[in-house]
Formats: structure tokens, C-alpha cells, sequence
């Protein structure tokens, strides 16, 4: 029987979320945890001193049981978790302050693929701009970069997709829609 070794694993991808985030628009790969990349994620972020909110199916009780995370409203959360790409958690979740702007949320979305609209990224950790897709909608971005214009405050977002590969934007990446010419 073959044994697990959670810290290793949670070692390795808090680096590919680390790449991520770091890299806005490079795509990185989180191993599973229980069967599931959502809950490999669950599993690196949170721990005992940190709130989070969950909208979906998983069951994060595993998860829960290991990290004891404590469960908040929308609105309070640390990390928000959610099975679909929901424009509403970007208005709800906390940016921080000024003097306390890392009291502020992370949101994790699942999602299909990465294969939707496309966007030129541009800010610290991409050298010039960098044009990809992105699994959300023009309303989505304009709400994020709404969030995220009074830098230091705003929020990183995390998109893992089926295949466990990982995007992130941070609140310090500038995102602007492309129009192709037909």
C-alpha cells in the first residue's frame, strides 16, 4: 500500500500556487488531494488561523478535519472556494484596508478549461504584456480590476481547471479585453 505524504505534496503546490501567482497568466499543475485539485488547494491554503467561505459541491470535511480552518460568511472570509465562476463573490469579498491591506480575500474558482475570452495581462511579473484566455467574462474583469484599482488593497484570484492546471491573477495585474477584428 502506498502511503501519502501530505507535506510534500502541500510543498509542491504551494509552489506551483506560488509560480502562479507570481506569473500571472503561466499556467502551473496541482497534484490531487482525496481525488480532487480543489481540495489540494483547500488543503496548502488554509490552516487554523484563517476564515473561509465555500459555495459548491465538494465536501470539504477531510480538509476541514486536517487544517481546521474556521468556516465564515461570504463577506468575512479569508479564501472563498467556489465551484463556478460567480462575478457576485468579487463584489462581497474584503480587500483589506489601508493600514491592514492584507486582510484581504483570495478566490478560488473551478472551471472547465481556460479556453473562453481573451485578454492582454500586463504588471509586475510578466515581462511587457502577455495575451491568453481567461475562463471568465468582460463583467468578471471589470469587476476585478474595480476591486483591485486602489493598490495596495484588492484581491488574488485563482482559476483551477479540470485538469488541475492553475492561472492567477493578482491584485497588482492590470487586464484589458480583446476585440478580434472579423
Amino acid at each position: 500500500m502506498e502511503t501519502l505524504d501530505i507535506e510534500k505534496l502541500n510543498r509542491q503546490n504551494f509552489k506551483s500556487l506560488s509560480d502562479a501567482l507570481s506569473m500571472p497568466g503561466k499556467i502551473t499543475h496541482i497534484q490531487e488531494l482525496f481525488s480532487s485539485h480543489f481540495l489540494a488547494v483547500a488543503n496548502v491554503l488554509l490552516y487554523s488561523e484563517v476564515s473561509f467561505y465555500y459555495s459548491g459541491d465538494e465536501d470539504m470535511t477531510l480538509v476541514e478535519a486536517i487544517t481546521h480552518p474556521k468556516a465564515t460568511t461570504l463577506k468575512e472570509a479569508d479564501y472563498i472556494f467556489s465551484d463556478t465562476i460567480d462575478v457576485v463573490l468579487i463584489g462581497e469579498a474584503k480587500k483589506g484596508d489601508y493600514l491592514s491591506p492584507d486582510f484581504s480575500a483570495t478566490l478560488i474558482f473551478k472551471c472547465e478549461d481556460f479556453n473562453a475570452d481573451r485578454y492582454r495581462l500586463s504588471g509586475p511579473g510578466i515581462d511587457g504584456t502577455k495575451e491568453i484566455s481567461l475562463p471568465c467574462k468582460a463583467e468578471f474583469i471589470e469587476r476585478l480590476m474595480e476591486k483591485n484599482r486602489d493598490y495596495p488593497l484588492g484581491i488574488e484570484v485563482f482559476f483551477i481547471n479540470r485538469c488541475g492546471e492553475v492561472l492567477a491573477l493578482s491584485r497588482t495585474t492590470k487586464v484589458e479585453g480583446l476585440s478580434w477584428d472579423m
